[in-house]
């Protein structure tokens, strides 16, 4: 059987949809919390995918659990795993990779469009505070106005995305009573709530990069 690891940083930053996508498709699914766990003896998974959080890569005197993951990471790379990164798990990428990681201007929340690399519109959702510099070979996928890079592509073994298209419907609901007096591009809770409807085809997104990720 087909072998997913999800690396999951805290509790209220769950793998979302990805467990469906694994479910529908035949994956086992390991789940792997770096900030409790050591990590997996054997890394032999067809894919991984590495969750969000609330932290930051920089933080690694109060996370220092951060520099095991990283580790990880790279070894990973060296076998040319596949790897998705949301959120977080973009931005690690993103540094371990080559890049850099930095804080933007201000938050982005909400179900706020971006633009595909070809040129189509998708609205997805986010709740973020950093961004990533792309990492030298990246290609970006999805830019955005407020904050450009949200998405790239490295090789045929690397996606990650600045913002979560995993999101469940559920997870969505919870995270719009979370937005208090966030400064930047940033949707109220009635604003997110009436955009629930968006989640099916940014799902059905997330699903499709997935399946073309282990396909390559």
């Amino acid at each position: 059987m087909k072998k997913i690891l999800i690396v999951q940083h805290e509790e209220d930053t769950p793998p979302g949809t990805t467990l469906e996508w694994a479910q529908n498709r035949g994956y086992a699914v390991e789940m792997w919390s770096p900030a409790t766990q050591n990590p997996p003896t054997q890394l032999d998974h067809d894919l991984v995918v590495i969750c969000g959080g609330s932290m930051d890569t920089h933080e690694e005197k109060k996370y220092p659990w951060l520099v095991t993951e990283k580790k990880v990471l790279r070894r990973l790379l060296d076998q040319k795993t596949k790897i998705f990164g949301l959120c977080l798990g973009s931005q690690l990428l993103a540094e371990v990779l080559g890049g850099s990681v930095h804080q933007h201007v201000g938050w982005e929340i909400g179900f706020i469009p971006v633009t595909l690399n070809n040129g189509q519109t998708l609205s997805v959702f986010h709740w973020h505070r950093y961004t990533f510099e792309l990492p030298p070979g990246a290609e970006l996928l999805a830019q955005g106005t407020y904050c450009r890079n949200q998405a790239f592509r490295y090789g045929s073994h690397i996606i990650a995305t600045q913002f979560h298209p995993e999101a469940t419907l559920e997870w969505i609901q919870e995270s719009a009573q979370e937005v208090r007096q966030h400064q930047g591009n940033v949707q109220s809770a009635d604003e997110i709530m009436r955009s629930l409807s968006l989640q099916a085809p940014m799902k059905a997104w997330y699903f499709e990069k997935l399946d073309e990720l282990v396909k390559n």
